[in-house]
C-alpha cells in the first residue's frame, strides 16, 4: 500500500512530536476541559475542524475524574458540525457543561465557522472563527469553612455571562494535520459582591497535530499530540498512539506528561456509528485517593452523498 504523505510533511511533523518532549511539562489542573479522546473532541478549541470530517456529525462525550474522590470534576460536551453544500465551508456548535463538586458550574454554548482553501495533493488551509458564551456559577454559601466571615464563601456567586471569542487554523489532508488554535481571546472575570476575585479566564494557546501510518493492509499506526500553553496555568502535553485493526477497531495508549497515563478502546459498530472509552490514573500516587478517569464517547456520522464526499472513507481524524 503506497503512503501518499511526503517525505517532508512526515519531517515536519516528527519534529513537532519530538518538540513536544522538552515543552514546559507541569501539568496539575487545567481551566478548559481536556479529553483523553481529544480527536474526537476538537471542535471545543479548534473552530477550523469544524465541517473537516466531510460529513454531518454528531459527537457526545462524557469525562468522569477522579472517581471515588468526593466532589471530584465532571465534564460533559456535545458537538454537532457538518459542511455546508460545499467542502470548502462547515459550521458546528459546542456545548460545554462543566462541575466541581456542588459548588461551581459552567455551561458554555459556542459556534464556530470554517473556510478551507484546497492547495495541491488534495490538501486543505482551513481557517476558523469560534464566539460564544460561557455561563459561570457558585454555590459558594454551600461549603462548610472554619471562618464564617470568608469574604468569599459568604455570597453565592449569580449565574455570570462571559462573552469570547477565538481563532484557529489547520494543514490537513486525509492522512495528516497540523494547527494551532486560540478558543478564547477575551480574560473575562468574576468578582464576588464583596470584591473579592474568584475566577479568572486565562488566554490558553494550543497546538495540535497527528499523522496515520500504513503498517499492513489491515493495520494502521495514528500518533497524535496536543499541546497547551497559558502564561498563568500550568501548561500540558498529551500524547497519544493508536492502532486501527480492519478500518473497524482503534485500540492506543495516552500519556499526559507528569501528570497521567492511561488507554483507550473505540469500535465503529457500523460505518456511521463509534463508541469509545478511555480511562487514565494519575501519576503521583492516585490510587490513594480516586480509582481513575472514566471517559465515554458515541459519534455518528450521518451519511451523505458519496459524489461529494468519498475522499473521507474511512475517517482517521
Amino acid at each position: 500500500m503506497k503512503f501518499r504523505l511526503p517525505y517532508y510533511q512526515k519531517l515536519i511533523l516528527g519534529i513537532f512530536l519530538a518538540a513536544m518532549l522538552f515543552m514546559p511539562k507541569r501539568g496539575i489542573c487545567q481551566q478548559d476541559p481536556v479529553f483523553n479522546q481529544y480527536m474526537n473532541n476538537l471542535l471545543t478549541i479548534q473552530p477550523a475542524y469544524a465541517g473537516l470530517s466531510g460529513y454531518v456529525n454528531v459527537t457526545a462525550m462524557s469525562r468522569i475524574q477522579w472517581a471515588g474522590f468526593d466532589g471530584a470534576p465532571t465534564t460533559n460536551t456535545f458537538t454537532v458540525q457538518g459542511p455546508i453544500k460545499k467542502y470548502n465551508v462547515g459550521i458546528g456548535l459546542s456545548i460545554i457543561n462543566d462541575k466541581f463538586g456542588q459548588v461551581v458550574r459552567q455551561n458554555g454554548f459556542y459556534g464556530d465557522y470554517a473556510y478551507r482553501i484546497l492547495l495541491d495533493n488534495d490538501q486543505y488551509i482551513s481557517f476558523g472563527l469560534k464566539a460564544g458564551i460561557n455561563i459561570y456559577e457558585a454555590l459558594f454559601s454551600e461549603l462548610t469553612t472554619h471562618d464564617p466571615n470568608d469574604p468569599v464563601a459568604m455570597f453565592d456567586i449569580a449565574k455570570k455571562y462571559l462573552p469570547n471569542f477565538g481563532a484557529g487554523f489547520l494543514w490537513h489532508s486525509d492522512d495528516f494535520f497540523l494547527g494551532a488554535s486560540v478558543p478564547k481571546f477575551f480574560k473575562n472575570g468574576v468578582n464576588s459582591p464583596s470584591g473579592v476575585s474568584v475566577y479568572h479566564e486565562e488566554v490558553n494557546y494550543y497546538v495540535m497535530g497527528g499523522v496515520v501510518l500504513p503498517i499492513t493492509d489491515n493495520m494502521r499506526f495514528k500518533p497524535t499530540f496536543l499541546y497547551r500553553y497559558s502564561q498563568l496555568t500550568p501548561k500540558i502535553t498529551d500524547l497519544t498512539a493508536n492502532f486501527l485493526f480492519y478500518d473497524r477497531v482503534w485500540v492506543g495508549a495516552t500519556y499526559r506528561l507528569q501528570n497521567s497515563y492511561g488507554f483507550l478502546f473505540q469500535i465503529f459498530l457500523n460505518p456511521q456509528l463509534k463508541l469509545g472509552y478511555a480511562y487514565d490514573l494519575t501519576t503521583f500516587h492516585s490510587t490513594q485517593v480516586n480509582a481513575g478517569t472514566h471517559e465515554f464517547m458515541i459519534t455518528y456520522d450521518f451519511p451523505t452523498t458519496r459524489k461529494r464526499f468519498n475522499r473521507f472513507t474511512p475517517r482517521y481524524f
